[in-house]
């Protein structure tokens, strides 16, 4: 992924919704450099994959995506490893395997139901 191709959304605990308008979020953030550490903890940044599911939706970290393989279906949280890299988690916390290789290299087809915040339901198992 190239630096134009960054992108992320922010996740404001306090309000319980998403911020994706680029006006907002650059206001957001020159108020987290010149804050306080508490506002700090009101908004967690999620960053966004370099990958768009089967309706041209971008995946962020978090996201709730239904998986389906030739073999198999399921459900799975967007997470990103301590290494910086994006993979499937399962509803049982197990890792399942790289984002970027069961999309690209595998061809799992890849949609986005919901994500942690609004939708934690769809990972209870």
């Amino acid at each position: 992924m190239k630096l134009q191709d960054f992108d992320f959304r922010i996740w404001n605990t306090a309000c319980k919704k998403y911020i994706d308008d680029v006006g907002l979020i650059s206001n957001i953030m020159c108020d987290l450099i010149h804050s306080a550490t508490d506002i700090i903890e009101d908004f967690e940044i999620k960053l966004w994959t370099g990958i768009y599911d089967k309706n041209g939706k971008k995946i962020y970290e978090g996201d709730i995506v239904k998986t389906k393989s030739p073999y198999d279906c399921f459900l799975a949280k967007v997470s990103i490893h301590k290494e910086g890299t994006f993979y499937l988690e399962s509803k049982s916390r197990d890792y399942i395997g790289s984002l970027i290789y069961l999309v690209k290299d595998e061809g799992y087809d890849t949609e986005i139901i919901g994500n942690i915040h609004e939708n934690p339901e769809l990972l209870k198992c």
